[in-house]
């Protein structure tokens, strides 16, 4: 039998983490903790898009992210309502 290798950077495996955790949680009944997603490139990486996507929201209002100096953070719990109600459709 012949076997496969697979090198995966550090940030895929850090997020199949995350939302493994998140679905773990979710299906015990134990709250998933309410963490800031600090950076436009981890908020992209969460809602699953471009970082370029996150910028043109940001710029049009219409993402639940804050400032932090320049650096852009967000609430994982806002984005997940946010992403709930529609989030990130074109008008």
């Amino acid at each position: 039998m012949n076997a496969i290798s697979v090198n995966v950077g550090d940030e895929l495996v850090e997020r199949i983490a995350q939302r493994t955790a998140e679905m773990l949680a979710r299906e015990s009944g134990v709250p998933v903790e309410d963490g800031w997603l600090r950076g436009a490139e981890r908020i992209a990486a969460y809602i699953d898009a471009p970082r370029s996507r996150v910028y043109a929201l940001v710029s049009a209002r219409r993402i639940p992210v804050h400032h932090d100096g320049s650096a852009l953070i967000a609430r994982r719990s806002e984005l997940d309502e946010w992403l709930l109600r529609g989030g990130g459709r074109r008008p």
